[in-house]
């Protein structure tokens, strides 16, 4: 049957094709109505039984394996489908015409194909079909923007959405990147009044050649998730007549940025759908994809000289600049915007291999970035909150693009791709030309020699002028907009970051997706930090064994946080999970945390900031890396599947968390407790328990540097003021709905019992996290950039760790 909210599509696999639906053409608009007519009658009379003309080879795709069968029969354009958008190519203008003659009045028809084969419905998974009875009743939403008309689809309420979502899926905020736009900047679309189907999710950006089935270079799309009710009979927003613009709705907008350690990860992978759907309060949620791997991040001596650093980052702030001045078109509010930014995908951890854990990370890290970046850039923000999930610009080492790490990575990507040895002045020349599939295949062949010591190649580097850089950034022939214009530990020091609402925390055992779990000894607990940290010393990894204490040589009858581990792994485990997550993941978390609920200067209060920990269990009984994701969006599919195990408390932990993401990103002053229902739990704002001298202490402490940088910015709380209990949310706690039950019982040697825990509950942080903080933030040099240790001329290094609060013994405190 065909779905009557859904304009025809034009089949990919034609030579006629194109995205164009409707064209203005000099033929007189009866004859298109006669062609409309025939055309019409020539499918309902010649088509098979499911919209497909008999015989026809362009069969749909297989549904994903991911995807369960749904009574509703009617094919619908929807969250579910996964054939890509076609690439976007704009249509050539008409030619110029004599100026003195006056244009004929324009006659707007249907450009048609012809009827066999090509003409198709979207044939999405059924899962996301509507009903008969509500699929005529649907007006088709349409937005009019500076690069032409885009109609999307409706999602209809059902059991996964509660109200009627209007999508549009597939938007190009940017021109392709292929050919001649192979590794150079993005390039915006040029002005257009063609009309567009926006109903299908375009290709997404080349990371897995054996995956990638949906990829390609024209791949810098997004998808638009707005209410239904929004939407008039006319297709238009309700208060617009004709498109024009009387009175349109100001909605809030959220903007996800994806994960995937800057090498992998698509933007569909968080379900934007489901969280406008369940929000209380109308709003705007959207993704987008951005280029990964080389192809958006491929630092060397040469990338830097040819300005063509951060080209992922350059996409990101591209298509936020793309919202900030088209989201009036759908509703949007472009003075309330929120960039929401996460490491993991929608599935539960458990689905993936050890390899493509490692993939789902990064996406509040960049989010970091840019808070940084538009501090310096002299030009307003396109957004004004920040949401940051486990992340933050000081979790990844930040290192200048002639480090000798990536210096040799690139050499190996050239290797890879077939090219060594080739003249300077060709390489990119010779890699526009290659093949999409070499250049994708050399890139993850460099990111698997790397993935096991979480050394990843392709990752953002400074590209400011620097007088510490090594690097030829201020030779480049091309000279480029600066994204990271300094160390983030410097610009934080430094207070050169936006100041803005911001809600952000970490997972208990962030480290379990990344450790290797095989590690069995006191000395792999050591080689592990070795070989990401080469210049941690004797004497930092004696204090590393004292922190962390080791779980086989601590005397039985004494209490070791580590020494229960789940079956299959080996005994220092969880030891690494607990180490690695204070560094990577807590303690940078902490810092971002810090330094803006101390960023109050004179009469300008710090922004608020809110802090959480998400605590509820799955895979191997711990709250892993991405655990939240589902949660946060109260995505359905995950947390009540029609044949899956019944979570009444972990959905009740979603209906917490999720509300307080939205009323954050309602709330134009950033309060997560703003519009809470009575007798909800209150989340206090996070206030510092570290004064801003003692963390500038830790971290500059003996410091040579900091004397020819210049002063440390004045302070501005008393160097005694400690009065922060450091306040954050613990979402979860005691939850196990994930991981409890017969299908989990090989993790352990008996299969606990269901317990839904306590959706969200208010607590303080431990001294056993502050003092970890106080270790990993007086070493921060070794890894942030520097590769070496500071030393005060006169005293050498010393170990600030003992600065912190609190005796060792407090280990064994429970996160």
């Amino acid at each position: 049957m065909v779905c009557s909210c859904c304009p025809p599509r034009l089949s990919r696999h034609s030579k006629q094709y194109r995205r164009v639906l409707f064209a203005p053409s000099s033929r007189s608009s009866w004859l298109s109505a006669v062609a409309v007519l025939v055309l019409l009658w020539i499918y309902l009379n010649h088509s098979g039984p499911n919209g497909w003309p008999p015989g026809s080879r362009h069969r749909p795709p297989p549904h994903h394996p991911h995807h369960q069968p749904h009574p509703h029969p009617h094919p619908h354009p929807h969250h579910g489908g996964h054939q890509p958008f076609p690439p976007f190519r704009p249509p050539p203008q008409p030619p110029a015409t004599d100026d003195t003659k006056e244009p004929p009045p324009p006659e707007p028809t249907m450009t048609l194909p012809p009827p066999e084969p090509t003409m198709t419905l979207p044939e999405p998974a059924a899962d996301d079909a509507p009903s008969s009875s509500t699929s005529s009743a649907i007006p088709i939403p349409t937005a009019i923007l500076p690069q032409g008309i885009y109609v999307g689809a409706t999602l209809p309420a059902s059991n996964r959405f509660p109200k009627s979502i209007d999508a549009f899926r597939g938007i190009p905020y940017a021109d392709t990147t292929g050919g001649e736009n192979r590794f150079r900047p993005p390039v915006p679309l040029p002005p257009s009044n063609y009309t567009f189907l926006a109903t299908r999710f375009g290709p997404t950006c080349p990371r897995e050649v054996k995956t990638d089935r949906d990829s390609g270079e024209d791949c810098l799309n997004a998808n638009i998730y707005r209410p239904a009710a929004l939407v008039g009979n006319d297709g238009f927003l309700k208060g617009s007549e004709n498109g024009t613009t009387k009175e349109r709705p100001r909605l809030p907008v959220v903007v996800y940025v994806h994960g995937g350690a800057f090498n992998g990860g698509t933007g569909k992978e968080r379900n934007m759908a489901s969280f406008v759907a369940w929000a209380d309060a109308p709003m705007i949620g959207i993704n987008f994809n951005y280029r990964v791997g080389a192809l958006g991040f491929l630092p060397s001596a040469l990338t830097a000289k040819e300005g063509l650093l951060n080209l992922g980052l350059r996409d990101q702030q591209l298509m936020l600049e793309w919202v900030r001045d088209n989201i009036e078109a759908f509703g949007g509010d472009p003075d309330n915007v929120t960039i929401m930014g996460v490491s993991a995908g929608s599935h539960s951890v458990c689905f993936y291999s050890p390899k493509s854990l490692r993939l789902l990370t990064a996406a509040a890290t960049q989010i970091g970035h840019h808070i940084m970046s538009y501090a310096q850039a002299g030009k307003k923000a396109p957004f004004a909150k920040a949401i940051l999930e486990s992340g933050a610009t000081t979790a990844r080492a930040v290192f200048y693009p002639t480090h000798p790490r990536h210096l040799v990575q690139f050499e190996q990507f050239l290797l890879e791709a077939g090219i060594p040895g080739v003249a300077e002045s060709e390489v990119f020349a010779r890699l526009r030309e290659l093949p999409l599939d070499t250049i994708v295949k050399a890139s993850r062949a460099v990111w698997d020699m790397y993935v096991d010591t979480v050394t990843w190649p392709f990752q953002p580097v400074i590209d400011g002028p620097n007088g510490l850089a090594n690097s030829s950034r201020h030779a480049a022939s091309s000279p480029a907009p600066t994204v990271l214009p300094d160390l983030p530990i410097n610009l934080w020091r430094d207070a050169k970051h936006l100041r803005i609402p911001v809600l952000t925390g970490f997972n208990t055992n962030e480290g379990t997706s990344f450790v290797p779990a095989s590690a069995d000894t006191n000395e792999d607990f050591r080689e592990f930090f070795q070989a990401l940290i080469p210049h941690f010393n004797d004497a930092d990894l004696a204090a590393l064994e004292k922190l962390y204490p080791d779980p086989v040589k601590t005397p039985r009858g004494e209490d070791n946080p580590y020494r229960t581990v789940p079956k299959g792994v080996g005994r220092q485990f969880m030891r690494l999970d607990a180490a690695y997550s204070h560094y990577a993941y807590i303690c940078p978390v902490l810092q971002t945390a810090h330094f803006l609920s101390r960023s109050g200067d004179g009469d300008t209060k710090a922004p608020p900031v809110h802090v959480y920990r998400f605590a509820a269990t799955a895979a191997r009984g711990t709250a892993n890396h991405g655990d939240e994701g589902n949660v946060v969006s109260h995505d359905m599919d995950s947390l009540a599947p029609a044949d899956g195990p019944k979570m009444p408390g972990l959905l009740a932990v979603a209906d917490a968390m999720h509300g307080a993401w939205w009323r954050f990103v309602v709330s134009k002053t950033g309060d997560p407790n703003e519009g809470a229902p009575d007798g909800a739990t209150e989340w206090p704002a996070f206030v510092s328990p570290f004064s801003r001298d003692e963390v500038l202490g830790w971290i500059t402490g003996g410091w040579r540097r900091t004397k020819k940088r210049g002063t440390i910015p004045a302070k501005t709380e008393p160097a005694t003021e400690t009065d922060g209990k450091g306040e954050i949310a613990v979402f979860g706690d005691g939850n196990n709905e994930r991981f409890a039950g017969p299908h989990q019982g090989s993790w352990f040697s008996r299969a606990p019992e269901k317990t839904p825990g306590i959706p969200v509950h208010a607590s303080a942080l431990s001294d056993f996290e502050r003092q970890a903080c106080a270790f990993w933030w007086a070493r921060i040099e070794l890894s942030e950039g520097f590769g070496v240790r500071g030393q005060d001329e006169r005293r050498g290094p010393r170990d600030h760790s003992e600065d912190a609060p609190g005796p060792v013994a407090v280990v064994k405190a429970k996160l």
